[in-house]
């Protein structure tokens, strides 16, 4: 799907989709193709596992949220987490997976419109943002979990970033996303063409953040699915 559809996809649906911009927007088994619901190609071993994330919580203050930082945010025990970067705790918690934050190196935006903004245009101009850091010892893993809200029903720019610059040839990978509205948006499809020399697990994970209160039942659930 190119960029002028998705673009063309927006303005169609806009108005009907709940979570509208960041938010809500937040085959057979095999080398080079989506899994589906096929158990996975490699056993999932916490200490060869990897969980990659991207996350936007819009505050680190539990107090006086605002409807964006709210929508942005999940609470744990007083502490302020992305609803991606919860997702991940989840699966780490289960999976004994190490785990990276995928960071730009400029700081992104706060501001909720000034953010939304900023992904349209990065979107539109296929900009790649420049990370804070590359994974230093990829080769140790043989499975990825790689997690991100959707940005304009797709992938945040940032997203591509990592995967460009990344070798995850022969690897496992394992999407999962949260979102507002547009569920995965096609992104499973995305990185499998983007990773034409991984295994991407089609039996993605997707929540939106109206559901963060039963995240961690879903990505048990989930998680068991894949080795089911």
């Amino acid at each position: 799907m190119t960029r002028t559809t998705r673009r063309d996809f927006l303005v169609l649906t806009a108005l009907a989709l709940t979570g509208i911009g960041v938010a809500g927007c937040s085959a057979d088994e095999g080398q080079g193709g989506a899994t589906d619901d096929a158990p996975l190609a490699v056993p999932l071993d916490g200490s060869r596992t990897l969980i990659a994330y991207f996350s936007v919580p819009l505050t680190d203050s539990p107090d006086g949220m605002n409807q964006d930082e709210e929508n942005s945010t999940h609470v744990v025990d007083g502490e302020v987490l992305g609803n991606t970067q919860y997702v991940a705790q989840l699966i780490e918690a289960r999976t004994g997976a190490d785990v990276f934050r995928i960071e730009t190196a400029a700081d992104l935006p706060l501001d909720f419109p000034v953010l939304e903004e900023q992904a349209l245009q990065e979107q539109e101009s296929g900009t790649r943002p420049e990370l804070r850091a590359l994974i230093p010892n990829l080769d140790d893993y043989d499975t990825v979990f790689v997690g991100y809200p959707i940005f304009w029903y797709d992938l945040p720019m940032p997203l591509y970033s990592f995967l460009e610059q990344h070798d995850l040839g022969g690897k496992t990978i394992i999407p999962f996303s949260t979102h507002g509205g547009s569920r995965l948006s096609g992104t499973v499809e995305i990185i499998t063409e983007l990773l034409a020399d991984s295994t991407v697990v089609g039996n993605a994970f997707t929540i939106s953040r109206d559901d963060m209160d039963d995240a961690e039942s879903e990505v048990g659930t989930w998680l068991d699915s894949l080795n089911a």
